[in-house]
């Protein structure tokens, strides 16, 4: 007998994906070659993708300095000594106004070092066991060069300390980072810099900031790293905490500029506001990433692409928001917490892993009358309603657990591939899948269990088939949901793990007037017989209409959030919320105290509940 493809979801699959079986072993070793064959081509072309986002230089990178003549600049408290040209020496202010290589070691108490060069100059800092603090202004301020290189010295620890007021010309905000550049800034090396701000950001670059080594870590009362131009990182370890942004490019002018690229490295970020957020385009390809934010942890004003990458995210806001476009191409993504987990008008996923708690919608295509467009910050939710809006799904494992809608389009949405699978809401006001337009169901799995008041199925467009299960009550978590073909051989198993009345079943393993069977834990409630390609049924097997939500356009389409009276949000004082809405963010100021859906978890264990001449091969994905 021919293996059916076997899905099963327990409460150990919460936490990672969908179990399948194969048919058959045979070809395997060919299949992994050509899979080998296709990763090598896709890395080769990320690569190439990466380059051509950031143009790094020889001198990006870290070399041996002794062999270029280096000056030597020794700091010993409230002075300093120079050994060499190139720089000058006033208490303990040092002014570096020639191209070269400066190394620096010793602790300055109270003093800077600035760089004036000339447009042309390139500068090479070497810290090597260097403590600087200044405090009035920036302790690393550079005035004018073509670049400015700050090198860690292999096994050194460096910091710089700043205080947390400045004393700066009148009618100017400069300089206003510890590490403060007006033109380009790039970082280096395999020893440790230390950044503590007191009076604003942590490192600033004006132009482009490349860091492409070192162990960082910056204390900062505002923005932790920030390039107006770019902000670009690889081979290289990042410990920000700050009560702004953690990592940010500023550029708003220029089209292709404000950009935010990080090739590789490990981020470990806290912060008060974004996590990550770029202007224009933020593009990551690997690393790993621990985020945890009062705003987005990932955030774009226009695109995000991740192409790669393991992140773990816990945000009061939403956990990856660009108010354009996002694509999901590889990665594992981990979100923990989640006011929405990921938002953006257009939402691509073709790959990766992704793992995602919210505590209003899951994912969410171009806001909506939901509450995080209300009171929302500058920038935030501000989407339009076009027929351009749709989230597209052709491959990934995707697991939602939303207290709101799973997925919610305000426009359309198109599955083609991957693994889906919605733990919904458990209130009747939202629903596990909630649309505008059209669900085009035409291949991969989907598997959403939720409410009932607002279910809705794809559309009858649809080339895949779908069997929609309403029960007439609702039921506990735990319980578990079986779909066998007449031979007994499984085509689901799932275990929801909070409380449901409806469960939605998209598989090419369901066929078109074909006798199924239907399981609650081990006892069968249903034979029936799939006579349509959107087919509702109830828990007996009775050919049934629930809720009037069913398409769009048949009788109620999209439904309406708590609180609302004929989809209008009610007029409020600013700050208050609708009565209703989930979540107990305070806007607008960008602080939130969204907390973590845990309602209807369940420790159940799995029961099989399989007949004995079922067939399981199962393999995990």
């Amino acid at each position: 007998m021919k293996n059916k493809i076997f899905y099963k979801m327990t409460a150990l699959l919460m936490s990672t994906a969908l179990l399948m079986s194969c048919s058959t072993n045979a070809g395997t070793q060919s299949a992994a070659n050509e899979t080998g064959s296709e990763n090598a081509e896709v890395n080769l072309n990320i690569r190439t993708l990466s380059q051509s986002l950031v143009e790094y230089q020889d001198d990006d990178y870290y070399t041996d300095w002794e062999g270029q003549s280096p000056n030597y600049i020794i700091l010993n408290g409230s002075s300093a000594e120079l050994e060499g040209t190139g720089a000058s020496i006033k208490e303990g202010t040092i002014t570096i106004t020639s191209s070269g290589t400066y190394v620096v070691s010793g602790s300055l108490s109270d003093g800077q070092i600035i760089v004036d060069a000339s447009k042309e100059d390139t500068v090479r800092i070497v810290l090597n066991k260097a403590q600087i603090s200044c405090s009035d202004n920036a302790p690393i301020y550079v005035v004018s060069s073509e670049k400015t290189i700050i090198s860690l010295e292999e096994n050194t620890e460096n910091s710089v300390t700043d205080g947390s007021s400045y004393v700066i010309s009148d009618g100017t905000d400069e300089p206003n980072a510890a590490i403060y550049s007006k033109d380009d800034l790039t970082i280096n090396g395999t020893g440790k810099l230390i950044v503590n701000s007191n009076y604003n950001n942590g490192i600033n670059g004006k132009d482009q900031l490349k860091i492409t080594g070192g162990t960082i870590v910056i204390n900062s009362v505002d923005d932790g790293l920030m390039g107006k131009d770019l902000v670009a990182v690889k081979d290289s370890d990042l410990t920000i905490t700050a009560a702004g942004d953690g990592i940010k490019a500023t550029n708003d002018t220029d089209a292709d500029k404000g950009n935010v690229v990080l090739e590789s490295g490990n981020f470990n970020i806290t912060a008060g506001s974004d996590g990550i957020q770029a202007e224009k385009n933020l593009s990551v390809f690997d690393g790993t990433y621990q985020i945890s934010s009062t705003g987005d942890s990932i955030h774009s004003n226009s695109t995000i692409s991740l192409y790669g990458g393991t992140y773990d995210i816990a945000s009061e806001d939403d956990g990856i928001h660009a108010d354009s476009t996002i694509d999901i191409s590889g990665g594992t993504i981990n979100i923990q917490k989640s006011y929405e987990g990921i938002e953006s008008a257009l939402i691509n996923i073709s790959g990766g892993n992704i793992t995602l708690v919210s505590s209003d919608d899951g994912i969410n295509v171009a806001g909506g009358m939901d509450s995080s467009s209300v009171n929302g910050r500058p920038g935030q939710n501000s989407f339009s309603e076009t027929s351009e809006n749709k989230l597209t799904i052709t491959g990934g494992n995707i697991f939602v657990n939303a207290s709101g809608d799973g997925l919610d389009a305000n426009g359309s949405i198109y599955m083609d591939g991957g693994k889906v699978v919605v733990n919904g809401p458990t209130n009747n006001g939202n629903g596990s899948l909630d649309y505008d337009q059209t669900f085009e169901m035409n291949g991969g799995m989907l598997i959403a269990a939720g409410s009932s008041g607002m279910v809705q199925t794809p559309t009858e467009s649809s080339a895949q088939n779908s069997l929609l299960i309403s029960y007439s009550q609702i039921q506990q978590a735990g319980t578990t949901v079986k779909i066998l073909d007449g031979n007994g051989n499984t085509i689901v198993e799932f275990t929801p793990e909070k409380t449901f009345q409806s469960v939605l079943v998209s598989s090419p393993d369901l066929k078109l007037d074909t006798a199924y069977q239907l399981y609650s834990q081990d006892t069968k409630t249903a034979d029936f017989t799939l006579t349509k390609n959107i087919l509702t049924i109830s828990e007996t097997g009775e050919e049934v209409t629930v809720g009037g939500f069913g398409q769009p356009g048949q009788g109620g389409g999209r439904g309406m959030k708590p609180g609302m009276q004929n989809g209008e949000v009610p007029a409020m004082t600013e700050g208050e919320r609708p009565a209703g809405f989930k979540g107990d963010r305070q806007m607008p100021d960008g602080k939130s105290g969204a907390t973590q859906q845990t309602d209807g978890t369940s420790g159940a264990t799995q029961q099989t509940g399989i007949p004995d001449n079922a067939v399981e091969t199962e393999a995990t994905v």
